[in-house]
């Protein structure tokens, strides 16, 4: 996932894509004309779609590849914004193709409207030569976009070959010019098989007279394609173009576009408008026509006889559309279990076909590797169509709301008491937590301590569970961390306190839990289904009891077929219901079982299943289902379309319920609730029923890269009198963690033991956070809160794969002389200089590193060492294009100060503070790095004036007997990680391989404040801190005339007055 240039270049379809990533003859379009500058912002999409599509090609599209001529640098995006992306370009291009194979005798056109950089006729005429016979593709774009397309076209051989001899309107001589017969029609390249068309789609005059005089249009069979493009002009010029369409008998209009199937209010759709509102983009047409039927109607007002429609989301589910092998193919590319998100995504854009003839044309199905149809392509009868589920009259669910102060999703909940209520682990603003946050019930005097939280070295993780047996007893269960890494931990909490217990016979994620009974003591939990490792879906079902552990449980009357995210209750404590879920290939599941358990004849547990064919709800997943006195309420999730909002929760009543195993019609019905005026988005949220209240809490999604939305409410439900006698109406709200609850740090475990500080540090060891970051705006909102943090998955360069010992050493050269620190052994103190400088040949240096010599590299400025601070790009040409920081870091690169290359040994690094913020990214070897808050910084002997430590926090033996802060951070650097560093945050760096390679950028944050002058390290105290030290000289110096204890007496007055005066800096905001 890697510098940004301006703002109005930030893309309009991914607040989390950088727009600044180098493009082919692309340039600013800031500084224009009010007009101009409104098309440069549209042009801009393109810009950075374009780079989207292009990581699609290089994960998941066979080569030849076609987007790289025109994305100089690629940049892997994250694999809900991939998913999402292929899922838009595979729409687009089956329903080419399907135009491709339509027969016909007439010439085809394919004209692609507002077409940018995405270089489809290329991909056509590679892919399906023999299809595109007689096809001519049509680009047509603004003059300025088209003519840099033209040039890219021109300087490349491999795109000229499949279009055939060119004729352009350039100036450079790279192709024979256009015959004076053109003059005035605003072409800018033409081949037989390609023709370049630059002019404004509002132009319908000039467009249309350009396409009849150079293609004869009337006389063709035409497809015009437009994807996410006409969305942004004016409503009535983007209609006059479909109406300007539809004059010709025989064309198609295909077109992808954004839609609001539950409106503007609906979270996802909040985000995705106002995203392009600040692009200065807005979604114009979609404001009128934000449903599908809008959509059709639209299109049947402007003279089209047949039109057909769809989400993506429901493309996505077709069989016709997206073969099975093709879904399980994509979960093989990269680990994906984004599914709500992707669900999200692709319920708000969709796919239509319009054309003039009455009914699609004929065309085979998809049988033997043919294409279907378009009526297979858009209109495939969906299994649940949209129905109005009736409201119950009988149940109101009044909502009391309080704040939630955290973000979470994909947590677990514990349900402790009717009192208190807990969420652990899941998801929150940095990464997974593995924290808890408590809800208690409102007005209580007294916390509930009776039962403790799970332990804190619990590693962090999501979508796992945690299940109740009674009142007292609890069992954890499962999770993951990524989603190929399903973990098979199991701690049961017991009489308050947790212990580890007999972990999953397989590691399980997305899996279902539900607690189950033999006679009056024997409890236990059953779970079906889920992930393991690899992200293979499975089908078993398991048993746990404390007395035998885990147990296997075979069905008598048959097996399901594997899924995961499905969801299981108990109704009674043998009997069950488990319904909806996702199969391996990514397609929702409509069954609805009823299971019971029971003993074999050798004791085993048996296991009897019962469809529920009656059973009439649409299918969902990532659901809840939650018992309650009005009836089993099923609460949230994604379905096979947008689930409104007046069906988040639906209830099934206990009487029906007890109908199902005759021949009763099951009907659910709707839950009146208004959420106290907030609309939820019910993904990834966590549910706990008490005998009185229901609590909903925590939820949010990434809505593509449109930016993330969280639940910021937590909503108590209270069930209505008569329910249950005398219950009181409870409130839960988000308490201050009790006294016995760990300290709420966001810990992992898997650098835990690798290199440690010694025993005096007490081993409060923090893992350091990582993160995976979309955006410049990800990167800021992190750096801002002041703490360390790893991103992982950017992309550096060529430097990750190119880069080798021996390619070093011919690179730089292995006579160039170079000054390094060369150690007495494995610890340099730089108070102490037990270390030289040494000058030496940098090959000599690399061997001997690589013998496991204790020396040390960095860098400095090849031209003014002592004067400039270094800079990779210049003191290392030979390398400079093979690194390069990601656009994620844009801010690191337009206020950079320097930047060394570090080669260790196997040495460390004394323990020191920079002043200039850093980011150190990993290329070769393992490190840990240990890093302590600046306030820390009076524990380690720091001399006034110095930035450096003489404490050996690796070797604690060389400090005596100091005793370290009990707090830090540890972080274990690996390949490709990238280490952010606050300024003054101490730390020192220990090798895990004899060799380490890193690049180490340092950068200013603030915008005032440092020291005038020279600064070569980056490491020069503050302005302020100089001006101190002076002021404290003078101070001291004005003290000498009293006597001694006087003197010492009111300087230590004035430093308790500094360190209080210090301490109110805790209330002063950050200017």
């Amino acid at each position: 996932m890697a510098a940004m240039s301006s703002t109005n270049k930030l893309h309009a379809e991914a607040q989390a894509e950088d727009p600044g990533v180098p493009l082919a003859g692309v340039k600013s379009s800031s500084n224009k004309p009010a007009k101009a500058s409104r098309d440069g912002k549209v042009m801009d999409t393109n810009n950075s779609s374009i780079v989207s599509k292009r990581s699609v090609e290089r994960l998941y599209l066979e080569k030849p590849h076609f987007f790289q001529y025109f994305v100089k640098k690629p940049v892997r995006r994250s694999p809900l914004i991939n998913r999402g992306y292929w899922l838009r370009m595979h729409a687009v291009e089956q329903t080419v193709l399907a135009f491709l194979k339509e027969p016909s005798k007439k010439r085809k056109i394919v004209l692609n409207l507002g077409c940018g950089y995405d270089p489809l006729p290329f991909q056509c005429l590679s892919k399906y030569a023999e299809d595109c016979a007689g096809v001519t593709f049509v680009d047509v774009d603004f003059p300025e976009l088209m003519s840099k397309k033209r040039d890219i076209i021109l300087e490349h051989s491999e795109l000229q070959t499949l279009v055939g001899p060119i004729q352009s309107d350039g100036q450079d001589g790279l192709a024979p010019a256009l015959q004076s017969t053109d003059s005035g029609l605003p072409i800018s390249i033409r081949s037989n098989r390609y023709v370049g068309v630059g002019c404004d789609l509002r132009e319908i005059a000039r467009l249309s007279k350009t396409l009849e005089e150079e293609l004869q249009i009337g006389d063709c069979l035409v497809l015009c394609s437009a994807e996410v493009s006409i969305t942004y002009m004016d409503v009535d010029a983007a209609d006059a173009l479909i109406t300007w369409a539809a004059q010709y008998d025989n064309v198609r209009f295909c077109m992808l576009e954004q839609l609001l199937p539950q409106g503007q209010e609906h979270p996802f759709a909040q985000k995705m408008m106002q995203h392009f509102v600040n692009l200065g983009t807005p979604l114009r047409c979609v404001q009128k026509y934000p449903l599908l039927q809008d959509q059709e109607e639209r299109f049947l007002r402007a003279g089209y006889r047949s039109v057909q429609a769809r989400t993506l989301w429901q493309f996505w589910q077709d069989q016709w559309a997206v073969a099975p092998d093709l879904r399980l193919h994509l979960n093989k590319v990269e680990p994906f279990d984004e599914w709500e998100e992707f669900a999200l995504f692709s319920s708000h854009y969709f796919i239509l076909v319009a054309m003039k003839s009455p009914t699609p044309p004929p065309s085979p199905n998809n049988q033997g590797g043919s294409i279907p149809k378009y009526s297979n392509l858009v209109c495939q009868p969906q299994i649940w169509k949209s129905r109005s589920i009736p409201v119950t009259d009988r149940v109101v669910l009044n909502v009391l709301s309080s704040q939630a102060k955290h973000h979470r999703k994909f947590g677990a909940a514990i349900p402790f008491s009717d009192q208190t209520i807990g969420i652990h682990g899941g998801i929150g603003d940095k990464g997974r937590l593995n924290t808890t946050t408590r809800y208690q019930n409102f007005g209580l005097e007294a916390q509930d301590a009776r039962f403790s939280n799970p332990p804190i070295d619990i590693e962090a993780r999501v979508c796992h569970t945690i299940t109740a047996f009674d009142d007292r007893r609890f069992m954890f269960a499962g999770g993951r961390t990524s989603p190929d890494k399903a973990l098979n931990e199991c701690w049961l909490c017991c009489s308050g306190q947790w212990k580890p217990v007999e972990n999953l016979p397989i590691p399980l994620y997305r899996h279902g839990a539900t607690a189950v009974a033999y006679g009056t003591v024997d409890a236990g939990i059953l779970v079906f289904g889920g992930k393991t490792t690899g992200g293979i879906v499975v089908s078993q079902w398991f048993i746990w009891r404390e007395a035998s552990g885990w147990e296997e449980v075979f069905s008598s009357s048959g097996k399901l077929l594997p899924r995961f995210g499905a969801t299981i209750t108990s109704i009674s404590a043998r009997r069950g219901i488990l319904l909806g879920g996702m199969t391996e290939d990514g397609i929702l599941c409509d069954e609805v079982w009823e299971w019971t358990i029971g003993h074999g004849k050798e004791t085993n547990t048996t296991l009897q299943l019962k469809a529920l064919d009656s059973f009439r709800i649409a299918p969902r997943f990532g659901a809840f289902l939650a018992w309650s006195p009005v009836g089993l309420l099923i609460i949230g999730g994604i379905s096979t379309s947008l689930i409104p909002f007046e069906e988040e929760i639906l209830r099934l009543s206990n009487e029906a319920y007890g109908k199902v195993n005759g021949s009763t019609v099951f009907e659910p019905t709707a839950i009146s609730t208004d959420f106290d005026g907030h609309r939820p988005l019910l993904i990834g949220h966590a549910v706990c029923t008490s005998r009185d209240a229901l609590l909903i809490t925590g939820g949010g999604a990434v809505c593509f890269s449109f930016g993330s939305y969280w639940n910021m409410t937590a909503w108590t439900f209270h069930f209505p009198a008569g329910c249950e006698p005398n219950s009181p109406v409870r409130h839960f709200a988000e308490v201050v963690a009790p006294p016995y609850n760990d300290p709420p740090r966001e810990l992992h475990a898997e650098d835990a033991e690798r290199v440690s500080p010694g025993a005096q540090s007490n081993n409060m060891a923090e893992a350091v956070q990582r993160v995976r970051i979309e955006s410049e705006a990800d990167f800021n909102r992190l750096m801002h809160e002041g703490r360390p943090f790893v991103m992982e998955g950017l992309d550096l360069g060529e430097c990750m794969t190119g880069w080798t010992v021996s390619e070093l050493v011919r690179k730089i050269s292995p006579d160039r002389l170079v000054t390094v620190h060369q150690a007495q052994g494995c610890h340099m103190n730089f108070q102490l200089k037990n270390f030289q400088y040494v000058k030496k040949p940098f090959g000599k240096f690399m061997q001997e590193v690589c013998d496991g010599s204790p020396q040390y590299l960095r860098s400095l400025n090849a031209e003014k060492a002592a004067d400039e601070p270094a800079r990779f790009a210049d003191d290392f040409p030979g390398l400079s294009d093979q690194f390069h920081l990601p656009p994620q870091l844009a801010t690191v690169t337009r206020n950079q100060h320097s930047s060394p290359l570090r080669i260790s040994g196997p040495v460390n690094m004394w323990l020191h503070y920079d002043v200039m913020a850093n980011v150190l990214c990993t290329i070769l070897g393992e490190k840990v790095l240990v890093l302590y808050p600046p306030l820390d910084a009076v524990h380690f002997k720091i001399p006034p004036g110095s930035s450096s430590s003489p404490m050996a926090v690796f070797h604690p033996e060389q400090s005596g007997s100091v005793v370290y802060p009990r707090h830090h951070i540890r972080a274990v650097l690996k390949k490709g990680d990238i280490l952010y560093i606050p300024p003054l945050w101490l730390h020192s760096a220990s090798p895990l391989d004899n060799l380490s390679v890193s690049i180490n950028v340092f950068f200013r944050n603030l915008v005032s404040g440092y020291a005038a002058g020279r600064d070569v390290y980056g490491n020069r105290d503050f302005q302020a801190y100089e001006n101190g030290r002076r002021h404290v000289e003078k101070i001291v110096k004005s003290m000498e005339g009293l006597p001694r204890e006087i003197a010492r007496t009111y300087l230590a007055r004035l430093g308790e007055e500094l360190i209080e005066k210090g301490e109110n800096f805790r209330q002063k905001p950050d200017r």
